[in-house]
């Protein structure tokens, strides 16, 4: 398998800037939510249980930017790099 850097750190960036919002919602009304347009990148397990309870548990967001960072070289040359690649 051909592993794109550039996808890989793309798919970083969307764990670890990705809103928490949509899972939420998803949780609290599911018949109400298109789930391909939702943003669920860190969500990293959703469970439904009998009695109606939800349980969603999100990725490690700080370890998502540390490896991020590290990719991008570390120090401030990196987190330049990493702002810079993040806001494009």
């Amino acid at each position: 398998m051909d592993v794109d850097r550039e996808k890989v750190l793309e798919a970083l960036g969307r764990v670890a800037l990705s809103s928490p919002n949509d899972a939420v919602a998803l949780a609290l009304n599911p018949e109400g939510c298109f789930v391909p347009g939702l943003d669920l990148w860190g969500v990293s397990e959703f469970k439904r249980g009998n009695g109606g309870s939800v349980e969603i548990k999100f990725a490690d967001r700080v370890k998502a930017i540390s490896l991020l960072l590290e990719c991008m070289g570390g120090g401030e040359d990196g987190m330049a790099a990493l702002i810079e690649a993040l806001e494009s």
